[in-house]
This record gives C-alpha cells, structure tokens and sequence, in this order.
C-alpha cells in the first residue's frame, strides 16, 4: 500500500486503502460543512459546499497526512427558507449528524477530527455540540473553526480590501466574494444576466433583523453586497486566503491539543 493516497477525498478511497493509511499515520480529517441555500438571483444554491470542500482539500495537500471527508451539503439556514430551494436542518438534526459523523470517524481509526465551515450558520450549532462531545473517546480531539470571528475578520473582511474591492461589494452572503469564488469553481453555472446588488450594509448591523424575521427583510434578492463583479482569477485568490487560513488553525490546534 503506497504512503501517499490516489485521493485525499475520503470517498473515492477503498476501505483497505483508508486502513492502511491510518496504520501509516493518516489519522487527521478535516470535515468541510456547506449548505443548500439561496445565494441571490445569479448564484446557484451550493456556493458554500463547493467553497467548504474547495478549501478543506487545498488546505490538506499541504498539511501533514491528513484526508478530507465528504462535505455535509446541508445546514443550518433558517433565515433563507423564504427563497425556493433552500434546505435547512433543524439545529438538533444538525447536532446528531455531527456527531454521527465523529463516532464513525473515531471508529475508523481518526484521531483528529477538525469540523471547517462552508456555511457560518452552522457555526453556533457545531460549537455546543462538538464542546459537548470533544473528550467522549479517548485519544482522539473533536475540533472545530473556534474563533470564527477572527476568521471572517481576517478573510472575508480585510482580503476583498487588499485586491481592491470594497466590502460593500465583495459583501457578507452571496456577493462578490462569493460570485468570484464560484466563478473560480464552477463558472458554468453563474446566470451572468441575473447577478444583482443587495444590502451592502455590514452583516454587524443587519443579522438581528434578519436572523430574526428572515434574510428578505434586510435584502429583497437575498443578497448582502454586489454580486455583479465576479472574476475568477480573484476567487482562486480569495480560495488560497481561507484556505491559508484553515492551515494555520489546524495546526494550531493540533499542537494545542497535543499536550
């Protein structure tokens, strides 16, 4: 059995190529948690899981011998179920599937599982549950994207700036940040003659509202930004930023958590 595997996708590997690898030390997993949600009139429903995915498997070709599941294509998105198509989880839904998918991980032979968040809904969710569950097997850490208020901070709130892009534009949900990222990704599938503009206000000042009485009383479209900008070369860059990011995490955490 080669040291290297033919994937890191969980997947596409047989259970006795997976076996080997964990004999071989292949014990860390990142689980990337997306959404099928509305994401305005120009953008398809499954940004956040290809983005989720995208940079969980970026992030593990440079990180030591670790695979990536499969992505959870659903989540928590209660404040999108206005817009046809969106599929929201109830958060106790959410919370058994996680830790179904941890139990069979820690089975597998997984010591370190590290939860990386497509969709920031999801967030609040996995934080109760995966603290509920991170010591239950021993040996093995449960972890997740802690500080996601640095993250956005340090990505989705300051990178946009650095390729010029005010973040009035590049937006907190389905604007050009993320017509950008799924302009690097699948190209295919943005309706160029339907992207439109939304709110453009910081999500700091809407979320109440909209968490509250849904994402249309802020944002008609369902858009936070402008979403008529996309470029593909600047969502491979935006991609290397959240991806860079979650390496840094990852392996502060796992260092943390080897004391």
């Amino acid at each position: 059995m080669p040291m290297n595997p033919n994937s890191l996708k969980l997947e596409e590997l047989a259970w006795p190529e997976i076996g080997a690898l964990v004999k071989e030390g292949w014990t860390k997993i990142i689980v990337p948690l997306g959404s099928t949600e509305q994401h305005g009139p120009g953008l398809p429903q499954g940004v956040d899981t290809w983005h989720g995915e995208e940079t969980s498997l970026r992030a593990a070709a440079q990180l030591y011998r670790t695979l990536v599941s499969p992505v959870v294509p659903f989540g928590y998105s209660p404040e999108h179920q206005s817009f046809p198509g969106t599929i929201s989880l109830r958060r106790d839904t959410l919370t058994m599937l996680l830790e179904d998918i941890s139990e069979s991980l820690v089975r597998s032979g997984f010591t370190f599982i590290y939860f990386w968040f497509g969709h920031g809904g999801n967030w609040a969710v996995a934080r109760d549950c995966l603290h509920a569950i991170r010591n239950r097997w021993p040996g093995c850490v449960i972890t997740f994207t802690e500080d996601i208020d640095r993250y956005i901070a340090e990505t989705w709130d300051s990178y946009p700036l650095k390729e010029g892009i005010a973040l009035e534009i590049s937006g907190s949900h389905a604007g050009e940040f993320e017509a950008s990222v799924t302009a690097a990704l699948r190209p295919d599938l943005i309706r160029l003659d339907e992207l439109a503009a939304g709110d453009p206000r910081p999500l700091n000042e809407i979320i109440e509202s909209m968490m509250k009485y849904g994402i249309e009383s802020v944002s008609k479209n369902g858009v936070l930004g402008d979403q008529r900008h996309p470029d593909s070369d600047r969502g491979n860059r935006y991609l290397d930023c959240m991806a860079n990011w979650l390496i840094q995490d990852f392996n502060q955490q796992y260092k943390k958590n080897e004391k």
